[in-house]
């Protein structure tokens, strides 16, 4: 699950992936690793999409299906559908 420290660390990025990795060269980042990257990369992926008016309802059903699973509380996935 993805707490609202993994989520505020991905934030501080702006999503950046690279600009995360580059910041750990000294050492691993012991609060997220990459998957936990990539489970919050694609959950933002998807709530872009609604907002942006590419996703029907079928599609919208699924993103709170994931958002629910992917992160912890209701306040870590209001905090994620805030960023976009």
């Amino acid at each position: 699950m993805i707490t609202y420290e993994k989520l505020a660390r991905y934030i501080h990025f702006s999503g950046d992936q690279d600009a995360w990795v580059a910041s750990q060269k000294r050492e691993l980042d012991s609060l997220l690793n990459g998957a936990e990257w990539e489970m919050i990369d694609k959950a933002i992926q998807r709530l872009k999409l609604q907002k942006r008016g590419f996703a029907n309802e079928d599609y919208r059903a699924e993103t709170e299906r994931v958002l629910k699973k992917t992160f912890e509380t209701n306040e870590v996935i209001e905090l994620a559908r805030g960023t976009v």
